[in-house]
């Protein structure tokens, strides 16, 4: 039988609480640590602690501290392997991004959001974002899709609209995509989102 290596399972918690004793900051104030990010690569997460309704849950989850994720990236180029590096592909690249993202909402404020990275060696980024994705499940990484595209450009008019551009509209080529036949039903999403947050409320000793 072919033997299979798999990564220790305490590397994964040393990942985990190496993020857990990193500070939390404020997204408007990303240009302050621009020098820092703007020279590494690693992974990230975004908390919320605004008054959208539906994320009320992770509101209060995120009333004392940064508990729960609303959204789990990396920032790595894509063209590391031939030596070419891409627009957004360092910390301060991707969380711009997020920024200009969030700013074009008409329903969400920048202020609102806080902050973690986790810097670390280019090739553990992707092994990195995949721990953390399954030990905080964010919402915006399973139950609400899209917020991390890009424009797909003119070459993707069939593209649908995501369900983050669906229930956060702004983002001008969004604007420019079809829901399709099958628009989000808003009351079934917060019922899935509620019952989501509060499952990883416990596993995380969130308040």
């Amino acid at each position: 039988m072919l033997e299979i290596f798999r990564i220790p399972s305490d590397l994964e918690e040393s990942l985990i609480a190496f993020c857990g004793r990193q500070q939390c900051y404020n997204l408007q104030n990303l240009d302050a640590m621009k020098l820092d990010l703007s020279q590494s690569v690693g992974v990230y997460a975004l908390y919320y602690r605004g008054d959208f309704s539906m994320y009320d849950p992770i509101k209060q989850a995120n009333f004392n501290e940064c508990c729960m994720p609303i959204y789990v990236g990396k920032a790595a180029p894509s063209g590391r392997r031939t030596g070419r590096a891409t627009i957004g592909s360092t910390l301060y690249g991707r969380l711009s991004e997020h920024r200009k993202s969030i700013g074009a909402a008409n329903n969400l404020k920048v202020e609102d959001f806080f902050f973690k990275v986790a810097a670390m060696e280019i090739d553990l980024v992707s092994w990195g974002e995949a721990v953390l994705i399954r030990h905080f499940s964010p919402i915006w990484n399973w139950e609400i899709s899209g917020f991390g595209i890009h424009d797909p450009g003119s070459g993707r008019a069939g593209q649908k609209r995501s369900v983050w551009d669906q229930l956060h509209p702004g983002r001008t080529f969004a604007s420019k995509l079809s829901t399709g036949d099958t628009p989000v039903d808003f009351n079934v999403l917060s019922v899935r989102i509620a019952a989501h947050c509060q499952r990883m409320k416990e596993k995380l000793g969130c308040p």
